[in-house]
Parts: structure tokens; sequence; C-alpha cells
């Protein structure tokens, strides 16, 4: 178990896979927590996201934490902050954080990451490594594998949240129309 990094899918997968459902489980997810997981994620750096087997799964751990936490709408939890805040600066401060839900920072990520997988730089593991994390199974690229996993959390959180619906529904499409185009272009200089 410890030589394949402890377990089938790897000790780092367990890690932030863990401390997405444990933050998930929280009525209102520290922000620092959840920063925290957002950061092992992968930025775009000049239109590029580069993509090694951590940031993958760091990513899948961000939208399963996402899924888990109902999209950490939580309008208790903000109304009870608020009534308990002692200054009125202190309190609209209090109630506006709440209003910036988790959803409003990872939504729009996870769509800018899916806007930009046709130009990912994909880090592939090396040959020794390669089968233990959450894409082991070698029927699909790497690439492919990943883009299911994100458009599967994305489609949940359209299921779940309907003023976000349209929008992940509309960039899952064009998504899906680039990588359709790329594809043809490719084609069309083969020829």
């Amino acid at each position: 178990m410890a030589a394949n990094g402890g377990g089938c899918r790897g000790f780092y997968f367990n890690t932030v896979l863990s401390l997405a459902r444990s933050l998930a489980a929280h009525q209102q997810a520290p922000l620092d927590k959840v920063q925290k997981l957002h950061c092992m994620c992968p930025v775009d750096f000049r239109g590029v996201f580069q993509l090694d087997e951590r940031r993958r799964d760091a990513v899948i751990a961000l939208g399963i934490f996402l899924v888990e936490s109902n999209l950490q709408v939580k309008p208790v939890s903000a109304a009870l902050l608020c009534s308990h805040a002692n200054s009125d600066l202190l309190k609209l401060m209090s109630c506006a954080l709440l209003v910036l839900q988790h959803k409003d920072v990872i939504v729009p990520y996870l769509l800018g990451l899916l806007k930009g997988l046709p130009k990912v730089q994909w880090i592939e593991e090396s040959s020794e490594r390669k089968g233990r994390g959450l894409y082991q199974y070698d029927a699909l690229p790497v690439a492919e594998n990943f883009s299911f996993c994100l458009v599967t959390v994305l489609s949940d959180v359209a299921q779940r949240d309907e003023n976000l619906r349209g929008q992940v529904c509309a960039s899952v499409f064009i998504f899906y129309r680039d990588v359709k185009i790329n594809q043809l272009i490719i084609i069309y200089r083969h020829m």
C-alpha cells in the first residue's frame, strides 16, 4: 500500500478529496480553507493553463466540494452572522461576504478553465506513476478523462442552481463547439 502512494488513487488525491469533503460538511466552510484548496488548482497564465496530475486532482476536489456543499448556499448562516455582528459596519461587511458565496468564486473559475481546455498544456505523469491517480484507466487519454470530469461537475452545478443553469449550459456547448472546430482544422491541415 505505501509503495504505491497509499492506494490505487494516490496520497495526494485522497488528501485533497478528504479536504474537499470535510469542508463541504461545514455549515459555512471557512474561506481561508476553501482558498487553500483553490490555490492548489492551476492558474491562467497568459491564456494557458498547465495541468499536471496534482492540479487536475485539485480541480476535481474543488468541484466535489462545490457540489457536496450544495453550492454553499446557507442563508440561515448569513442571517445568524449578521444578527450577531456588533457594529453596523461589521454587520454590513459580514453580510456582504456571505452574499458572495463560494460558488460565486468557484463557478467562474471552473467555467474559465473549461473555456481554456482547448489550449491547456497537459503535463503527463511519468510512466511509473501512470495509473495511480483519478485517471488510472488507460482507455481514454488524460485530457478526455479530465474534460469529462469537469463537464460532469459543471452539469451537477447547473442541475442544482437555476440561476447558473443557462450560463453553464452555454459554456459547455461553446466548449464542445470549439473542440469540434479545432478537430476539423486539424483534419483539414492534414489533407
